[in-house]
């Protein structure tokens, strides 16, 4: 028998409310480490996740297609707010981005503006439990077209500046120094028995050494009490790091772009186009 709304609510709470909380005390507390929310984070997903569990849709809900992707767009919401308290300078989230071909949206931006930002940042949440007939969801499902998109991004974006010049010489010495800088904030549950974090590290450090700046992971399991989640620690000594190791690496890259004055340097803008952005994406 499918579990009521009241009932599920009763028993794990609302997952708008829950989030709305969270945000409130990210904003209010001027919080700037994801490890003083991880609680709280990983109680919104345990909450969101009984809701797909039950088949059950929750208030303010009529789409649970939309209701399944709040999950990454929360992750970039809490990433930029993050971000933001760390360096006082405003972060766009899910900001459309000028790239050499084509246009993007970005999980996490700055300067929040949509032509030459320097420093980019995408988001991805992974992983979900099963319910009815349909199995879980693995950590590294669908994870082949993830990592094409993100080299596709980081490369056109740095493209951008380039545009006719076509010369760029050495591959890691370009892709190092060009901007904008490119990083990738992952969230995974890691379903018992069939995802391992090792692969999730080896994963995303095939990433740092071929395309983008750093990569920080956060992940978690089923607690043995079933209840809840629980985090899943890193290994030490990983070049894939800790979210809030990436963070601090993000805003110290944007303190040491930024003038005396706290302002980061104007755009820089093309004096050609190699493609008409605007005609290609009509």
């Amino acid at each position: 028998m499918t579990e009521s709304l009241v009932t599920l609510e009763g028993r794990v709470g609302d997952p708008t409310a829950k989030w709305d909380a969270l945000k409130g005390s990210v904003q209010d507390d001027a919080t700037h480490r994801f490890a003083e929310v991880q609680d709280a984070w990983l109680d919104l997903m345990w909450t969101v996740d009984a809701y797909r569990i039950a088949r059950v849709l929750p208030a303010g809900f009529t789409d649970i297609g939309v209701f399944n992707r709040g999950k990454g767009n929360w992750f970039a919401e809490l990433i930029c707010l993050l971000l933001q308290n760390r360096t006082h300078h405003r972060i766009a989230a899910r900001q459309k981005v000028s790239g050499f071909s084509q246009g993007h949206q970005i999980d996490v931006a700055w300067p929040a503006r949509g032509e030459d930002p320097l420093v980019c940042c995408e988001t991805k949440v992974t992983g979900a439990p099963a319910f009815g007939s349909t199995p879980a969801r693995g950590a590294m499902s669908d994870f082949s077209n993830r990592r094409k998109e993100l080299k596709f991004a980081a490369t056109d974006l740095k493209l951008y500046r380039r545009q006719e010049q076509t010369k760029i010489g050495h591959w890691d010495v370009w892709r190092r120094s060009e901007p904008p800088k490119a990083y990738f904030l992952w969230a995974a549950r890691l379903e018992p028995g069939k995802d391992h974090i090792e692969k999730l590290v080896r994963e995303a450090r095939a990433l740092i050494d071929t395309y983008l700046d750093g990569a920080g992971l956060f992940a978690w399991t089923p607690a043995g009490t079933g209840d809840g989640y629980e985090h899943v620690e890193l290994a030490h000594g990983e070049r894939v790091t800790s979210l809030d190791d990436v963070l601090y690496r993000i805003s110290s890259e944007i303190e040491s772009l930024v003038d005396d004055k706290g302002q980061p340097p104007p755009p820089v803008k093309p004096s050609k186009f190699a493609v008409d952005l605007d005609a290609s994406e009509q």
